[in-house]
């Protein structure tokens, strides 16, 4: 009897105080306008305020008020002072500005402000503008103890911040919110309760008083106490045999990974040790071949996006102005033959590397009576546009032979570009150009042709094994004076750049290129002289009896510069050396002295000015070296008129 009535007595005490409930996640829900119930909340300083049912663990969460149910245990008269009596300054004051709103001062309340506001709120004012004091929990706004000093900065950073305007919510998206942080509340305590009823239940197999203290009364009336337990499944021993069998393998394994692991070094050390040797042979094979001349450069391929060393072989830094071959190529290594080679770098506009040209003059003399001509020169291929040297070796093998070629290929092309630029202006004078490679040059009795040709030509090929002609030497001058011609004006620009701040990208074709004209001009002057001598022969030598002539090259003088003492060194040397060349460059004049019988001279000057045109200066003195004429003509023809007139007028008479 005394057990049942202590059973009844716990059974009273336990409606009288209520049961302590888990939540189960799939049957209770946290209402948004009412009260909830959570195990988490039966804290003992807790404010939250008992409902009529008088359970503890229910707490009101919604703002808003609640209609026609007001709770039990609340206070019907709000006393300020009981509030906000006892509290410190330090507290207080941030509560006051709060209220106030941003941008407001605690130095600025006065009691004629508190007045006022009092009033305005009696006459019915909007209450809702500004949120009122008492609606302020003083135990959601706990903050530490500061000291005025910090008030003070806190004042500051509130008036700097009221002067901007601060986003509002409206009390739809409050509530909104309110929601949204209550369910996800909801859900957390679901899932720790649903978390902490799994262990407990998993825990009462094991030791059954703890698990009962945490387990709650919805448990354990619905789901048996150690129904859930958890086993450790053991393995099967090992036998001997599949033990040996095990450790066999792990050997096996290791043994491979080491096999492999091997073979993978031996491999690496094999095809460094290649390299190596392939890089000592490129190193040892360019400072072989490779002088100081050269000009050397680190840059990227292109076409393998490695780094390769270039070398520049062609002539701009010696005042060369051709831009459509740049003359640089890539030093590489040919996988195939392992040796070096240079492959040129080229343009949209510069010319395919693998067309290897050359300059060729011929020379055709026409036959007389005929309007044919024959081929009486031809100039030859020099040794370094062949497959090999004098020495025999390969040019695959042999680097500076390679360089040497590359110099002479765009130097050909370059003479060719600047011949062409020349012989535009020339037309008028029997130079014409056919096409792109080829310049013909036609005189009275002969004709020259000036063709780039490539190595591959049948007629280059068999041109060893042709006889030697007659002018073959004569061509062979022709090339070699031009190509020199070439060099001046490499120097020539070179020295301006020297000596002048300015730098000339494009040559001036009458003042700079000089190539065909000098030799053109001496060839005409050469003509010139054969049908001068035709007319003094036939108006003066044959009509004046004991009439003699004498021909005269005449030469400018040399001007010596004096400056050339103060000049660089390298700007003197240049002028010495294309002073060298004056009297190849300098226009051609020839005098013609005629002696006569009373001492009367004749003297005709036969000049070239701009080396292909004609100009006679016909001048005649008697015996008291008066002159009686003196005047210039420019056609053969006026000469001949004069002589007549002036053999007729002056000399018979006397």
């Amino acid at each position: 009897m005394s057990e049942n009535h202590d059973e009844s007595s716990n059974d009273l005490n336990l409606v009288e105080n209520g049961i302590q409930l888990a939540l189960d996640p799939n049957l209770i829900t946290l209402p948004l306008h009412g009260s909830v119930s959570s195990p988490l909340t039966n804290a003992p300083n807790s404010n939250a305020q008992t409902s009529e049912n008088g359970n503890p663990d229910q707490m009101d969460v919604d703002s808003e008020p609640a209609q026609g149910n007001n709770n039990a245990g609340q206070s019907l008269i709000n006393n300020p002072y009981g509030l906000f009596g006892q509290m410190p300054l330090e507290h207080l004051i941030p509560l006051v500005l709060q209220q106030k709103g941003p941008g407001f001062k605690f130095a600025d309340l006065s009691e004629d402000a508190l007045e006022e506001e009092i009033e305005k709120d009696k006459s019915g004012g909007d209450e809702d503008a500004r949120p009122d004091l008492m609606d302020v929990d003083p135990s959601e706004n706990q903050v530490e103890e500061v000291p005025p000093e910090a008030v003070e900065e806190d004042n500051q950073e509130t008036t700097k911040d009221g002067e901007k305007e601060e986003e509002t919510i409206t009390q739809e998206q409050f509530v909104r919110m309110r929601r949204e942080m209550v369910e996800h509340i909801n859900i957390a305590m679901n899932e720790s309760s649903l978390a902490l009823e799994f262990l407990s239940l998993l825990l009462s197999s094991v030791r059954e008083s703890v698990a009962l203290s945490s387990m709650s009364p919805f448990l354990k009336k619905i789901v048996p106490v150690a129904s859930l337990n958890s086993d450790r499944v053991s393995s099967e021993p090992k036998t001997v045999e599949d033990q040996l069998t095990m450790q066999v393998i792990d050997r096996g394994w290791k043994i491979r990974c080491l096999n492999e692991s091997r073979t993978l070094l031996k491999e690496n050390h094999s095809m460094l040790e290649e390299k190596l040797k392939n890089e000592h042979r490129y190193w040892k094979k360019i400072s072989q071949y490779i002088s100081n001349k050269d000009v050397i450069f680190k840059l990227r391929d292109k076409s393998t996006g490695l780094r390769s060393l270039g070398v520049k072989y062609g002539y701009e830094d010696s005042g060369s102005t051709y831009r459509l071959d740049r003359g640089v190529a890539i030093l590489k290594t040919n996988p195939e033959t392992n040796t070096l080679e240079l492959v040129p770098i080229t343009g949209e506009n510069s010319p395919s590397p693998h067309n290897e040209k050359f300059i060729r003059i011929r020379i055709f003399t026409k036959i007389e009576f005929e309007d044919d001509y024959i081929l009486s020169g031809e100039s030859s291929v020099d040794n370094v546009f062949l497959n090999s040297d004098s020495s025999g070796k390969k040019d695959q093998e042999d680097i500076r032979s390679q360089i040497e070629k590359l110099k002479a290929l765009i130097f050909e092309q370059e003479l060719m570009y600047q011949l062409r630029r020349e012989c535009a202006q020339l037309i008028s004078y029997g130079v014409t150009i056919e096409n792109e490679k080829k310049v013909v040059i036609e005189l009275p009795n002969e004709k020259f042709e000036i063709e780039l040709v490539s190595l591959d030509d049948a007629s280059v090929v068999n041109h060893e094994q042709d006889a030697p002609k007659i002018n073959d030497r004569r061509a062979n001058l022709m090339l070699i004076t031009v190509r020199m011609l070439l060099v001046v004006m490499f120097k020539k620009n070179l020295r301006q750049r020297l000596t002048s701040s300015t730098r000339n990208s494009h040559l001036n074709v009458d003042k700079d290129i000089l190539l065909i004209r000098p030799l053109l001009g001496k060839m005409r002057h050469q003509n010139y002289k054969l049908l001068l001598r035709k007319i003094l022969k036939t108006h003066v030598l044959d009509v004046v009896e004991t009439s003699t002539f004498s021909e005269t090259v005449v030469h400018p003088p040399r001007h010596e510069n004096a400056d050339d003492v103060n000049l660089d060194i390298h700007i003197a040397k240049l002028n010495q050396e294309i002073s060298t060349f004056d009297r190849l460059l300098t226009t051609c004049k020839t005098q013609f002295d005629v002696k006569l019988v009373n001492e009367d001279k004749l003297s005709l000057t036969l000049e070239s000015p701009n080396y292909c045109n004609l100009a006679v200066r016909v001048l005649y003195q008697n015996a008291s070296k008066n002159v009686s004429f003196d005047t210039r003509f420019s056609e053969f023809k006026e000469v001949e008129e004069i002589l007549h007139f002036i053999v007729n007028e002056y000399i018979k008479k006397t």
